[in-house]
């Protein structure tokens, strides 16, 4: 199990979610070497025991996009999704890009989030506080400073792990 989250998940997006993975989240230049990967993936390849929620599971593939740095990709499933989780990927995404204004529009849209809880354990987590703090560093920097890039992971993987949850069919069993 990869240590940024309490369940495992589906082999097919095991690799997908590497610690190598956290360490590039970033706006670094996107892994072309996922891209095929990510594109051919399907809602049905994510979600072996069905789908509860289709909102959330494209939630998931949102962040799967955005992990790996493809933001056109993520804004484009992000942006159709009206519901909270929707609205946070969208957030998170132009917080990446830099539109720091933009991405604190999205995470008022969002609201108080029931992930927050599990993002270092505090349900007083704040992403727009976080923005700032992202678009003070980078006034300074070209990349996010390893703490805050740690932080993003948690935030990433906190959303990642609600959304997954609440988009599986946890009733069903597996053949």
């Amino acid at each position: 199990m990869n240590k940024f989250f309490s369940r495992d998940f589906p082999a097919v997006i095991q690799p997908l979610l590497s610690d190598k993975s956290f360490r590039n989240y970033t706006l670094a230049p996107a892994n072309q070497e996922v891209h095929s990967e990510l594109n051919d993936l399907s809602l049905g390849d994510c979600f072996p025991l069905g789908i509860k929620d289709e909102p959330m599971a494209q939630c998931c593939l949102s962040g799967l996009w955005l992990l790996h740095n493809f933001l056109n990709e993520s804004h484009e499933i992000s942006q159709s999704i009206h519901s909270p989780e929707g609205s946070y990927w969208h957030g998170i995404m132009h917080r990446m890009e830099g539109d720091y204004w933009n991405s604190k529009y999205w995470f008022r849209k969002t609201g108080n989030h029931p992930c927050f809880e599990n993002v270092f354990g505090s349900p007083s987590w704040d992403p727009s506080d976080f923005t700032d703090q992202c678009e003070s560093h980078k006034e300074k920097n070209d990349h996010l400073s390893p703490a805050l890039q740690a932080t993003a992971g948690a935030e990433w993987s906190a959303l990642f792990e609600y959304c997954y949850t609440n988009a599986t069919n946890t009733n069903a069993t597996e053949d």
